[in-house]
């Protein structure tokens, strides 16, 4: 990479990074709206005596039932926004990165003039 491909990557990684972080942010508050939906859902099922377990574990197994499809859903969410965290790590360290060696090379030419 030369140092023109350089100063053009240096220009666009901070519109990559903000899409990253911009996806990244969705998908976190899919991931709030998901476990909203799911703590309502609990709500209306012991409000409305459809839950009526003698202990906890038999009280999840009804609970379970009625919920299973929006729990996976929360877990759905759960990968997604720790699958684009990865990507805005990896397009902030990328950006880092690129500075870097731009400033060293900055360094080194002004070194010689």
């Amino acid at each position: 990479m030369d140092k023109n491909e350089l100063l053009r990557e240096l220009q666009l990684l901070p519109e990559r990074l903000r899409q990253a972080e911009e996806t990244y942010y969705k998908a976190v508050a899919d991931l709030e709206n998901a476990k909203f939906s799911l703590q309502v859902k609990k709500s209306q099922l012991f409000h409305s005596g459809m839950i009526g377990g003698k202990n906890e574990q038999q009280r999840d197994a009804e609970v379970w039932q009625h919920t299973h499809e929006l729990q996976h859903l929360v877990l759905k969410y759960k990968l997604d926004v720790d699958r684009h965290k990865v990507e805005c790590d990896y397009w902030s360290n990328k950006l880092q990165n690129v500075r870097l060696v731009v400033e060293l090379i900055l360094q080194r030419t002004a070194g010689i003039e």
